[in-house]
């Protein structure tokens, strides 16, 4: 990574360094307390120091800008995190069922589901462009939809070359 690109190019080719650097302008807590807020990821660490009185934090440049989470993130909550940007901003908590009824009808669990408008539209539509290019151009363009299904999908790649990163 040796010259200028736009954040644009940098999600559809997925150039960490351009996501790092955006980090860094935005900085490292106020991201931090955006994902764990807005997008409500409940394993990001904001201090941990385990058996061997190593210290780790989520808040810094490896978990917040590329996925080097201490924990990792479940999927449903990342999923949820993405769809915000298909929910024009809202972001909606994420949920296996919305309702259980008992055979007389009466309703036994209600699973309301939390909503937040967290992005403007503004920001929306520019991260749908550059997650739709991640994905019908770039590196993250097996999971294109549209040619075969009419079907937009957007999204960026990780890190990992591995298949068992892919969900």
């Amino acid at each position: 990574y040796s010259y200028s690109r736009t954040i644009h190019s940098a999600v559809e080719s997925s150039v960490n360094a351009a996501c790092a650097q955006t980090l860094m302008k935005i900085g490292l807590e106020y991201s931090f307390k955006f994902a764990t807020e807005k997008f409500r990821l409940s394993t990001f660490v904001e201090k941990y120091v385990d058996n061997y009185g190593y210290t780790h934090s989520d808040i810094a440049v490896g978990p917040l800008a590329i996925g080097a989470q201490t924990w990792g993130v479940h999927v449903n909550e990342m999923a949820a995190a993405f769809a915000t940007f298909a929910n024009n901003g809202v972001y909606r908590q994420a949920r296996t069922f919305t309702k259980v009824c008992g055979s007389n009808g009466n309703l036994v669990l209600d699973n309301t589901q939390f909503s937040e408008q967290i992005l403007s539209k503004k920001t929306v539509d520019y991260m749908n462009y550059c997650l739709v290019a991640g994905t019908s151009s770039g590196t993250g363009h097996e999971a294109n939809l549209a040619g075969s299904y009419g079907i937009t999908t957007g999204g960026k790649t990780g890190t990992s070359g591995s298949n068992k990163d892919r969900w």
